[in-house]
């Protein structure tokens, strides 16, 4: 499989079976497998954007890539 096959592109709020409601988004919560997690909510109004969505499926994205790259050490 070519490398640029392997990534997906687009949003799992597109799919269409999804439950996942895109608008009314409050906050984020990453748990971790020791127990710990992160919250994340928006720093200006009660919901998450279309922006600040995007911008958070960056950070994850470059988190997960990060967390791959330390396993393959």
């Amino acid at each position: 499989m070519e490398e640029s096959d392997r990534h997906w592109r687009g949003s799992p709020l597109d799919v269409a079976d999804s439950s996942i409601d895109a608008y009314g988004i409050q906050d984020v919560v990453i748990e971790f497998d020791n127990g710990d997690e992160d919250v994340l909510r928006p720093k200006q109004r009660k919901e998450f954007g279309s922006y600040e969505l995007h911008q958070l499926a960056a950070y994850l994205d470059s988190m997960a890539h990060s967390i791959r790259k330390g396993k393959k050490n």
